[in-house]
């Protein structure tokens, strides 16, 4: 597998496969709403401070991770594995090649927030060198 899976910068031509996963996490199925939500998401590629990383097996996406640059520090959005590609190293691959591009640009702070029952995500962070900085506390109106 390891020869196929290829890792490269996000581009507009992912706007699909990120619609997808949206619109599987928000339990969507209409080609309609799907197709609303790429045209919203395509926008992320006309700021400069979004950035992300896609992974691909045979040239079809799998996963991807990525953020915006806010301040000088990147705010990681989300990373997300196909299922049955997930316990294989490609989270941490790609977590690696988000910090990387990060570097490039001169980026010295990385951040993310999760769930508290995202364990495989804290446990990621605790392997790649993040540590637990503060709780979040929030109100809703």
């Amino acid at each position: 597998m390891e020869r196929e899976l290829i890792f490269r910068p996000l581009d507009i031509s992912d706007s699909r496969f990120l619609a997808e996963y949206a619109a599987e996490c928000e339990g969507i199925s209409e080609i309609t709403r799907i197709s609303e939500i790429e045209e919203r998401l395509k926008k992320r590629f006309r700021d400069p401070n979004y950035i992300g990383v896609i992974a691909q097996l045979y040239n079809k996406p799998i996963g991807f991770q990525d953020g915006v640059i806010v301040n000088e520090c990147l705010e990681l959005n989300e990373i997300y594995v196909k299922e049955r590609y997930r316990s294989q190293g490609i989270g941490e691959k790609l977590m690696k090649e988000i910090i990387a591009i990060a570097k490039s640009r001169g980026i010295k702070r990385i951040i993310f927030h999760t769930e508290p029952d995202n364990v495989a995500m804290q446990n990621l962070g605790k392997k790649m060198g993040f540590k637990l900085k503060g709780l979040i506390y929030e109100k809703e109106f």
